[in-house]
């Protein structure tokens, strides 16, 4: 039996659960402003181990969402799962988080995963029922013609971005919307399959998928934290 230890920190929601397999057995999630996550996550862990009685050296992989997402925490979390491989000398797994977002809907329809990427864009991608990905994860820009091609389709519009797309496309009753953020607890048959096929990432060159060019600004405050 394998013990994965998955975290998921793309978002505000920080989260943090254990698999036997594809089985959650433990978990430990909260959804907080302000990115709490570097306060949080090692707590998390150290929690959700204790609960299922696994020691670190007992776990078997890590599995972490690589991206799109927050710059802040897709950071924390994926610096927490890669020292945590190299220091138990174990695989890392490295999942998409849209691919999150889709997995808890991909058995009844097609999915459009969807991650709020502020004004009108959003990540997007489109999964088929079963899981099968039909575009590449992408930043895309909102009108009331996004998605026009698919406007005859059974669609499940998931994830922090949902709200925004509703109120910017056209009515349609083909179409669900889903506001959710992903979690840690749709991972472990994602994981687990990767686990089975060993497609694991490389611990040294692994980087989170965040799509857009981080923005850093110059500071408004000399080192004294006083304006300028």
């Amino acid at each position: 039996m394998a013990n994965i230890l998955l975290i998921e920190t793309s978002t505000e929601q920080c989260g943090v659960a254990l698999a036997h397999n594809a089985n959650v057995v433990g978990k430990r999630e909260v959804l907080e402003s302000g990115f709490t996550h570097a306060k949080q996550l090692h707590v998390f862990i150290d929690e959700v181990l204790d609960e299922c009685v696994v020691s670190p050296d007992q776990l078997d992989a890590i599995a972490v969402s690589s991206g799109p997402g927050s710059f802040t925490g897709l950071r924390i979390g994926c610096v927490a799962a890669k020292g945590l491989c190299f220091a138990l000398d174990i695989p890392l797994i490295a999942l998409s988080t849209l691919q999150i977002l889709a997995a808890p809907h991909i058995k009844n329809s097609k999915v459009v995963p969807l991650l709020d990427a502020r004004r009108d864009e959003v990540y997007a991608a489109v999964y088929d029922k079963g899981g099968e990905m039909k575009t590449e994860m992408h930043a895309h820009i909102l009108t009331p013609n996004s998605f026009t091609d698919l406007a005859a389709e059974q669609l499940c519009f998931v994830g922090t971005g949902a709200e925004k797309t509703k109120d910017i496309l056209p009515s349609n009753s083909n179409w669900e919307f889903v506001s959710s953020h992903p979690s840690a607890v749709a991972m472990p048959a994602l994981a687990f399959e990767a686990f089975k096929k060993k497609q694991f990432a490389n611990i040294h060159s692994f980087a989170p998928a965040y799509l857009k060019p981080v923005r850093i600004t110059a500071s408004k405050k000399d080192a004294l934290g006083r304006p300028v």
